[in-house]
């Protein structure tokens, strides 16, 4: 997708952090934005910040994870804007503990947010984008700790996985269709939850936090570039991030290569 002008995005999860930082860079691209949330106070702080780049912005409060509520969404992004070009399925939960330890109900409602939200909003909008024919994309956020199995994440890592896996998947269902597909890989974004974690740490890890952190808008930016280039994988940091993905890749091939030796 190379043309952004007068094109129509709709985030859910757009009023903070990540999905924010889209639509702000989105904005300054000249697209209709829609943005959504569950958050009335901040929609409308986020529809006052993004009035002042354009007039073409729409805020909806939406539970991503009910269907019927993204159906509806649908119809007034296109009563509003007409056809949808980008889908970013952006809305999620954190729910970071070890397996035994995480209830039940904790476990669905993360995986409700996370994992069926996305899947609503591609099961919705992209019979539309099909239809329409016109250039469009899906990015569907997911985390590094959808990559990288690491620290103690259980119900969010785990769905975050399978955000990863139903965006490979996507990809393959929409070779040569006017839709391109992406996920979204962040590790360490300059978010609110991010601040709320800082406040729960100690002095040396808040400084590992901090050098790593990414400026949402500088993710809005990687984001619009992915798409321009037909990236599959948007990862927003290249340094400790890179280390955790090589250790992680080498574990792999070396445990091949113990099980099936080379000749």
């Amino acid at each position: 997708m190379q043309d952004f002008e007068g094109k129509t995005a709709f985030i859910t999860g757009g009023s903070t952090g990540i999905g924010f930082g889209m639509a702000t860079v989105f904005a300054r691209a000249g697209m209709n934005v829609v943005i959504t949330d569950i958050r009335d106070e901040e929609l409308a702080k986020a529809e006052g910040e993004l009035k002042s780049i354009t007039d073409n912005v729409l805020t909806l409060n939406v539970n991503s994870a009910d269907v019927s509520a993204v159906e509806k969404a649908a119809a007034d992004v296109a009563d509003r804007f007409g056809p949808l070009h980008v889908l970013c399925n952006n809305a999620g939960v954190p729910g970071g503990a070890k397996v035994l330890e995480t209830p039940n109900e904790r476990w669905r409602n993360v995986h409700e947010v996370n994992f069926w939200g996305p899947l609503n909003g591609i099961k919705t909008f992209l019979p539309r984008m099909l239809e329409h024919g016109e250039d469009a994309h899906i990015v569907n956020t997911s985390s590094f700790s959808g990559i990288h199995g690491h620290g103690n994440q259980s119900c969010y890592g785990t769905s975050k996985f399978a955000v990863v896996g139903l965006s490979e998947f996507l990809r393959n269902d929409l070779a040569g269709t006017n839709v391109g597909v992406s996920v979204l890989c962040p590790h360490v974004v300059d978010t609110p939850i991010i601040a709320g974690l800082k406040s729960r740490v100690n002095d040396d890890l808040r400084k590992i936090i901090d050098d790593m952190a990414v400026d949402p808008e500088t993710v809005g930016a990687q984001v619009m570039s992915a798409m321009r280039n037909g990236e599959l994988y948007i990862f927003c940091d290249g340094t400790h991030t890179r280390e955790m993905l090589e250790t992680r890749c080498a574990d792999m091939i070396t445990a091949m290569d113990r099980q099936f030796p080379k000749p």
